[in-house]
């Protein structure tokens, strides 16, 4: 199967996953974090087509720091990755000669963007 229908099967899955879980017109968890902002646009799309406020009723966070898709109205909040530092550290470990010297783990910062799919402050409850 084309990865394309595998993709496409898996949104209708996880679209099926959260109509399942909607009591009296509310969804049963008030967040969604995704691994991707595409995928957060994807989900804000079918929250909105269930009837679901974002960030109002759910809250939706990406993960790339990509934010902005598609239409030019469409921004999500975000886990904004450092990717030139990500690839400089991917090279730089690389080229070291000794693989005893490389780190097990390697954590370098992230930084959250506001976009208007997650709620700021404490007035949401």
């Amino acid at each position: 199967m084309p990865f394309f229908h595998l993709l496409i099967d898996s949104y209708e899955a996880f679209e099926e996953f959260l109509a399942a879980h909607i009591q009296n017109g509310k969804l049963a968890f008030d967040g969604v974090f995704c691994v991707t902002d595409s995928l957060a646009y994807f989900i804000i799309k079918v929250l909105r087509r269930l009837g679901q406020r974002v960030p109002e009723d759910v809250q939706v966070i990406g993960f790339d720091g990509i934010r902005q898709l598609g239409v030019q109205d469409y921004v999500c909040s975000t886990i904004v990755q450092p990717v030139a530092e990500i690839a400089e550290m991917c090279v730089e470990l690389l080229l070291q000669e000794s693989l005893q010297v490389k780190p097990p783990l390697v954590c370098l910062p992230v930084a959250y963007a506001y976009g208007g799919t997650t709620a700021e402050g404490p007035e949401r409850r």
